[in-house]
């Protein structure tokens, strides 16, 4: 049985190089020094045996396996020691170091959240890169800005894991590399400490109504949308500080012709939201890696070749579909030697906006809240306005949008939750509006008076008018002819066959190579099936409510009018 000592203080004499100690009496004598080296539980541990070093370690004594690695391997210099009991001992340590309860082999829920921004109900934080003198010179540090859920505001040294209140741990993956000297912090040096010394927050009210004064000082819109537009540039600029708290994050189609001050929205929008990733020419491999490690907000511009068949612009648009929800990583294998593979993960979620001439790919173009761009007129003197002039102005808005963030870390869990903003819609234009709305609501109940209403009614015209997008004319012909034939009772006798004719009659160019089966598989888009009676397909149990619900959701004109609406009992 070995003689077991502990003592906390610096180890007195360095390893003797690793050789094992090949002589020692029945019962050694041990001493295990330690030391704190970081307020993760890791321990820098010193093993004497008998007067001599025989082993020296950096050990996280909170996580068993790491007891069991460092036990396992002093065992195996001194043979007359037993790993269990220095194991038991390293446990001991740990309680009284650590003041936690260590870990064992059985599994609990470990909690994990990206480093670079979030909120839980204790807390909210946010990842600043700074830079620190060292002896040998200037380097790149990460400082974690904490504000918990008591009120106290912190700065913390970015680290695995921060220690929660409940005797917890939450576990920040992944940790980013040293940032870059001249990696913009976002968030100023004075104001981040005005911010510790426990000074107010603005007004989020405020807040909004400066990034709405900003947005319409440099840009033109169309005129019967523009306060909508800039308001839901505004509020989706807040989102971006914020959208962890979210399951799903809207994306933004900037679409216009050329000239129309695209490329001069996306300048506009990384002066203000979170840690802004502009591009127009990256590799997948690289965006995916980067939206990764940093985080933020992506300004993807020049989108037309999202439609190319190259395996590049396929791996963008997979990123890009991967991105609008959270817990929908994208994956790639990775080469870990000798000829094998692994999966890993990449997080990819965040506000991501697309500006191109041309529209985006269906699938992608449904993730997307559209922002129509507007070329301005000869005598408007935005355009020659230079974003740049300002900076103090832009500097006060991130300022105060990063400050937002942290002291109302709790609201954003709890506006998530809201379904009531979004009266009558469903699927995926709840998941687009949602939390733009829940903010307008957060808005409106902070100062900003009739907000959420008129966000309300100019999202319903949003939805509507892309419905005539997400529909093509060939779908809406076909159901067009269907209604007809079931409102005058001749469906018995029609099938995809007899509809294909008679579209390749009305519009001969679009119909010319189809066939029966693709009108089929059209309608079926829309849940109506041909169904088999005596050899032959017919929709010949059609209903005019069927056909009512087809035109109600997707915003079609079939023909159907009021009347046959309130018949099929189904009231318009």
């Amino acid at each position: 049985m070995p003689i077991f000592q502990a003592a906390h203080r610096e180890p007195a004499s360095r390893p003797t190089g690793g050789d094992s100690v090949s002589e020692q009496t029945a019962t050694p004598a041990l001493t295990i020094e330690y030391r704190p080296i970081d307020k993760n539980g890791t321990l820098h541990i010193t093993a004497i045996v008998n007067g001599q070093v025989v082993h020296v370690d950096r050990v996280d004594v909170v996580q068993a396996s790491a007891r069991r690695r460092f036990s396992k391997a002093l065992a195996v210099k001194v043979p007359n020691l037993d790993a269990a009991e220095i194991d038991a001992e390293l446990l001991r340590i740990c309680t009284e170091a650590d003041g936690r309860k260590p870990t064992s082999d059985a599994e609990s829920e470990i909690l994990f959240a990206r480093p670079e921004l979030g909120h839980r109900p204790e807390l909210s934080w946010c990842a600043i890169p700074a830079v620190c003198m060292s002896e040998s010179g200037p380097v790149g540090r990460w400082w974690l800005y904490v504000r918990w859920a008591d009120g106290r505001r912190e700065r913390l040294a970015l680290e695995q894991a921060v220690n929660l209140p409940n005797d917890r741990r939450l576990w920040l993956r992944p940790q980013p590399a040293p940032p870059v000297l001249d990696q913009p912090p976002g968030w100023t040096l004075d104001e981040r400490a005005s911010w510790l010394t426990g000074e107010p927050v603005p007004g989020p009210e405020e807040l909004f109504a400066a990034i709405c004064k900003r947005i319409a000082y440099y840009l033109d819109f169309p005129p019967k949308t523009a306060d909508g537009t800039t308001a839901t540039l505004a509020l989706w600029s807040m989102l971006s500080y914020v959208y962890p708290a979210w399951p799903a994050v809207p994306y933004l189609s900037v679409g216009g012709p050329l000239a129309s001050g695209k490329s001069r929205l996306f300048e506009v929008l990384a002066q203000m939201v979170f840690r802004p990733m502009s591009s127009g020419n990256l590799t997948a491999p690289t965006l995916f890696r980067s939206l990764d490690e940093t985080g933020g907000v992506l300004l993807l511009d020049e989108a037309e070749r999202l439609r190319d068949g190259t395996p590049d612009a396929g791996e963008l648009r997979s990123i890009l579909l991967s991105g609008y929800k959270h817990g929908t990583p994208a994956k790639r294998l990775e080469p870990v030697g000798d000829g094998k593979f692994q999966t890993r993960t990449f997080n990819v979620y965040g506000p991501k906006a697309i500006a191109g001439i041309g529209g985006l790919p269906e699938a992608l173009a449904s993730r997307c809240i559209r922002v129509p761009m507007f070329r301005s007129p000869p005598n408007s003197p935005k355009p020659r306005r230079r974003i740049g002039e300002d900076p103090d102005t832009w500097a006060k808005i991130r300022d105060d949008l990063h400050a937002l963030a942290l002291e109302h870390g709790p609201t954003w869990l709890d506006l998530a939750r809201r379904d009531d903003v979004c009266p009558m819609m469903s699927g995926r234009d709840f998941e687009l509006w949602q939390p733009l709305l829940a903010l307008a609501a957060w808005l409106d109940e902070s100062g900003a008076e009739g907000l959420l209403s008129f966000m309300q009614r100019y999202a319903e015209q949003v939805i509507e008018s892309g419905r005539d997008d997400t529909i093509p004319d060939c779908d809406e012909i076909l159901l067009r002819l269907l209604a007809d034939s079931v409102t005058a009772g001749l469906n018995l006798n029609i099938g995809p066959g007899e509809l294909l004719k008679q579209a390749q009659e009305r519009e001969p160019n679009v119909f010319q190579k189809w066939t029966a089966r693709g009108v089929g598989a059209a309608l079926k888009r829309y849940g109506i099936q041909a169904t088999r009676s005596h050899g032959i397909r017919t929709y010949w149990d059609v209903e005019i409510r069927q056909l009512v619900l087809v035109e109600r959701s997707y915003g079609l004109d079939l023909g159907l009018g009021d009347e046959a609406g309130k018949l099929a009992g189904y009231a318009l």
